[in-house]
């Protein structure tokens, strides 16, 4: 299992066309490829919490980086918090050993038999090695033998990073070590299934995606050029850690590619919160009110473009404490949940809005979502609100958001900022990207017929790797991509899918509570990324 964070074909095509990562060319061209349909919103917490668990975000539980919103946070995800069992559990549990690197929303390190180095939101100790990222627990000491020193993450900052070539470079000083500690784990493991996730794609498309679709105006300015043929080479780096895998797997193995979401341009914020203010679904008290004013929203403007990003993330903060919860109806989800909440009686700790007026709100927004046009061209800003109920099923679902709104195919974003000088905040001038729902997938192995162009869920992905495994398949929300797959395989083998009593994905995990400094580091990481 080959997954590439955030990859997308509107990059991959014209990086292959110009005859990079070739290894990763053949291999989708060998077999079935094609878009792969990410969760709503297309984020990397429900997306790769899917994958793993094969069960879409209602059953698992994992909405976004954090548990709650602003009126009662819960505090950073961690694997324990997941609800549903993993493949891990599903592998381990028919007696097959499987090999975890790098997959984000995977600390502590989950229990397995195999071995595990855990991905995004383990905290990294002021950039020391961090602790508990391994199972067993001394495998980072072999890690540490083999690298100095290991890094999940990079550091980011995405007002800055677009100005230049450097973000690349820590991203390939980072996947050279990941590049050695992933041959050693190959070559001192025994494993049959392996879970291996790059998470670079996503850093690097944040902040330069326009600079690398030929579609975008940005692909043309003078500096463009120097920045997309390093990024190229930085490509052509991770298709030699592609290749390694690639050759473990060998001729008769079976390779399942996959990201958790495309890629797009970002052109436009949305800020919800401003938005359900101005039409008297979100209330301010004290001094927050006065930021309804004309003159001081143009100085917020201002003052947006010149403050430092903590000074302005400090007063977004204060800004949310300043909300009249016994006045306001909705609000917005936090950032990477890109939703609504309805301020509802007897489940919000302070909601006022009653059951029996639930659906009447949630049309009313919806309405006036559908309403919201953009001034710079006098078009609607909203394509559809899904409800909950429509993306989402399950004992979690009542954790979701109550609306998801989707706003010109993911080019513009939901921002949860509250004294935001306007509904919409203009970035078309950066050259940044931003999360599409088409992800990629790709199937080879023997007798797979090449045929690209095709479709797949990400819900697909476990049930599909196990049963290449020879495995059992746990009933779960997905389907074994049989369509794809060597008639006479499915033929002499049908899937088998049952009910299995599987422990759930962090059963077992141990590390101790984030400490106040890891949660604020991680939290100030997310924050640089854009998803706080």
């Amino acid at each position: 299992m080959l997954g590439l964070d955030g990859a997308t074909f509107s990059v991959l095509d014209p990086l292959f066309e110009a005859g990079h990562m070739p290894r990763f060319k053949a291999l989708l061209d060998r077999g079935v490829s094609g878009k792969l349909t990410s969760t709503v919103p297309p984020y990397t917490p429900p997306g790769w919490t899917s994958i793993f668990t094969g069960v879409n975000p209602g059953k698992h539980g994992i909405f976004g980086f954090t548990l709650g919103h602003v009126q009662k946070s819960r505090g950073l995800v961690r694997l324990e918090k997941v609800a549903a069992p993993a493949i891990w559990n599903a592998a381990n549990a028919q007696g097959t050993k499987i090999g975890l690197f790098n997959i984000p929303m995977t600390y502590p390190a989950p229990v397995v038999d195999g071995f595990s180095v855990s991905g995004m939101l383990t905290p990294e100790g002021g950039g020391e090695t961090p602790d508990n990222f391994t199972y067993p627990g001394e495998l980072a000491d072999q890690i540490v033998a083999k690298t100095g020193s290991y890094e999940i993450d990079i550091d980011v900052d995405y007002d800055q990073d677009w100005k230049s070539t450097d973000i690349i470079e820590r991203l390939s000083r980072n996947l050279a070590k990941k590049r050695i500690v992933l041959q050693h784990l190959l070559e001192t493991n025994d494993v049959p299934l392996l879970f291996a996730v790059l998470e670079a794609p996503d850093r690097l498309m944040h902040v330069h995606y326009k600079y690398i679709d030929p579609r975008e105006e940005h692909y043309n300015r003078p500096e463009a050029k120097a920045i997309r043929e390093r990024a190229w080479t930085f490509f052509d780096e991770m298709d030699e850690m592609i290749g390694d895998m690639v050759d473990w797997a060998g001729e008769d193995g079976w390779i399942l590619s996959m990201s958790d979401h495309g890629f797009g341009p970002k052109d436009k914020s949305v800020n919800i919160n401003v938005a359900l203010r101005d039409w008297g679904y979100l209330s301010v008290k004290g001094a927050g009110a006065v930021t309804k004013l004309k003159g001081v929203r143009k100085l917020a403007r201002r003052a947006k473009k010149i403050l430092p990003k903590s000074v302005w993330q400090k007063a977004k903060g204060a800004a949310q404490q300043s909300i009249d919860w016994s006045n306001t109806k909705a609000f917005s989800a936090p950032i990477p949940q890109q939703g609504i909440y309805i301020n509802l009686e007897g489940r919000e700790e302070q909601g006022i809005v009653p059951q029996s007026e639930y659906e009447a709100v949630r049309d009313e927004i919806i309405a006036k979502l559908t309403s919201l046009i953009d001034p710079d061209d006098g078009r609607p800003v909203v394509d559809h609100v899904y409800k909950r109920e429509e993306v989402t099923h399950g004992s979690e679902a009542g954790s979701a958001p109550d609306l998801y709104p989707v706003c010109r195919e993911y080019s513009y974003e939901l921002s949860d900022g509250l004294y935001s000088p306007s509904v919409l905040d203009d970035y078309r001038s950066l050259p940044r990207g931003f999360h599409h729902m088409d992800g990629i997938f790709g199937i080879a192995g023997p007798g797979v017929e090449p045929r690209s162009g095709e479709r797949a869920n990400l819900l697909d992905m476990m049930p599909t790797a196990l049963y290449l495994t020879g495995l059992k398949v746990p009933e779960g929300d997905g389907e074994v991509l049989t369509r794809y797959l060597p008639h006479d395989l499915v033929a002499s083998r049908p899937p088998q899918i049952e009910a299995m009593d599987l422990p759930k994905a962090g059963e077992g995990s141990e590390a101790a509570a984030y400490t106040a400094e890891e949660e604020a580091a991680i939290e100030e990481s997310l924050k640089n990324l854009g998803y706080l």
